[in-house]
């Protein structure tokens, strides 16, 4: 009986030091200070983050989700050289700050760093060289925005589509503090200083902006708009009163309105002097096209006919897929003239041993 307790206990004590150690790695990640990034820090643009996330650029250097590699974490130059794989991770949302990287995972499977050992999707924080991976919350998510200091993530609190409750949440950059900011279905994107804007959804759709410190909501603009963007002191929305229009609106002046495109638009993307945007067609036909408009509203273009998803900007490229397709990534130069291409690099990158 000694020598069976003893054998056991030979093999027990190893096996706990061990978790021990993994738990006590993990906890000490988590609770490690992360460097305080400047408040009004947005770690990735609206347009972006309404259209999936999958690429992300910071100070010349894009990272990207690469569906080469099921999702993996790539990073290169704005100009696609420098290409290289950061971590194996099913990531969309992706934001950048300070030293990190954020995003959403809807599988934990195939993730490495110790992040690997956490069952489920949720969300995660990686360093930008692929190390410390690890799961900040469990959840189910259909959204995420860096700002500042603090995650800003859709949550859905019921695994079921059916009754299904979903509201927007916080927490700090460990993963504690989580709380509820509003109860409605936001998709977080966009950002205004230090607070976060968005369009009410399940309520009236006016522009609300809300601190993620104290909670606070206040109204910005009575107009009812969907993915709302803002740049150069306009916010630029799909009107849900004027059956999906593209149009602008003047913060300082709500007078100040300008319709951009008459069009049934299902998605859009601000991106400098350009908007990219996808239509729907009314007939019920097949008359889709995606279309490029600069923000003034003039230069309406057809990139291509058909359903595009995943409309991802940077300062050379815009990056685009077929609707019912993650391959291949298409890609357009962000300025000037240039036909559509495919993003090879990307593949490339997965075939180099």
């Amino acid at each position: 009986m000694k020598k069976k307790l003893k054998g056991a206990l030979v093999i027990f004590i190893p096996i706990l030091i061990i978790l021990l150690i993994i738990v006590g790695s993990l906890l000490g990640q988590r609770i490690k200070a992360i460097p305080a990034n400047p408040v009004d820090l947005a770690g990735n643009s609206a347009g972006n983050l309404y259209n999936g996330g999958t690429f992300c650029e910071v100070e010349g250097i894009v990272y990207f989700a690469n569906p080469y590699d099921n999702g993996s974490i790539y990073s290169m130059n704005a100009d696609q050289t420098g290409i290289r794989k950061v971590i194996t991770a099913n990531a969309t949302f992706i934001n950048a700050g300070g030293s990190y990287l954020y995003y959403y995972s809807a599988s934990s499977a195939g993730q490495s760093g110790l992040g690997y050992i956490r069952d489920g999707r949720g969300i995660y924080r990686t360093d930008k060289a692929g190390r410390h991976n690890i799961i900040l919350n469990n959840i189910t998510s259909n959204g995420l925005l860096l700002l500042g200091n603090r995650l800003i993530y859709s949550k859905l609190d019921a695994q079921s589509s059916t009754n299904a409750e979903e509201n927007l949440s916080c927490m700090d950059l460990s993963g504690e503090e989580d709380k509820v900011l509003v109860s409605d279905q936001i998709k977080p994107g966009l950002s205004y200083g230090k607070d976060i804007c968005y369009a009410g959804m399940t309520g009236d759709h006016y522009l609300y902006l809300c601190d993620p410190l104290s909670g606070d909501i206040s109204r910005m603009m009575e107009i009812n708009m969907y993915e709302p963007s803002i740049a150069d002191g306009y916010v630029y929305y799909l009107d849900m009163g004027d059956n999906m229009s593209l149009k602008c609106t003047s913060l300082s002046n709500i007078s100040d309105t300008r319709t951009l495109s008459t069009e049934r638009i299902e998605t859009f993307n601000l991106a400098g002097e350009f908007i990219y945007y996808q239509t729907i067609d009314e007939s019920g036909g097949s008359d889709y096209a995606f279309k490029r408009i600069r923000t003034d509203g003039s230069g309406e273009e057809i990139i291509k006919n058909g359903i595009v998803k995943d409309i991802q900007a940077t300062s050379t490229y815009i990056y685009f897929r077929d609707f019912n397709s993650d391959m291949p990534i298409y890609q357009i130069p962000a300025y000037g003239s240039g036909g559509i291409t495919t993003f090879d690099a990307a593949a490339d990158a997965v075939k180099t041993p």
